[in-house]
């Protein structure tokens, strides 16, 4: 009797796994795109001189969270401290920190999310 309680208990282990894999895969892009976008605002409080402890923590807790690996969140920081889009301004608004209101929109960033796979 226990021996197939277990047997059960392994077959619907595993199943979660399995939905849980696949569902993380096909979150990843939107895992990524909320990523590049706290780590847009990381990089222009940088570049202000701002206190950087918060918005280090929000980009902390995205990759701890996250189920990617740490290395897809690094790559995708580098593509972000180069993404350097066209964008024309109204008032002369500072373009790093405009660009993190337009790369989650901006398809070619999202195709180079996409090329990290």
């Amino acid at each position: 009797m226990y021996i197939i309680v277990f047997f059960i208990t392994f077959l619907f282990g595993c199943s979660i796994q399995n939905i849980t894999n696949e569902s993380s895969s096909q979150q990843s892009p939107e895992e990524l795109l909320e990523f590049a976008k706290a780590n847009c605002f990381f990089w222009y409080f940088k570049k202000k001189g701002y206190d950087l402890k918060d918005i280090g923590s929000i980009s902390g807790g995205i990759v701890e969270m996250g189920s990617l690996s740490a290395d897809r969140y690094q790559k995708v920081s580098l593509l972000v401290q180069n993404y350097s889009p066209l964008i024309r301004t109204k008032q002369n608004i500072d373009i790093d920190l405009l660009k993190c209101f337009k790369l989650d929109k901006d398809p070619d960033f999202i195709r180079s999310i996409d090329k990290l796979k």
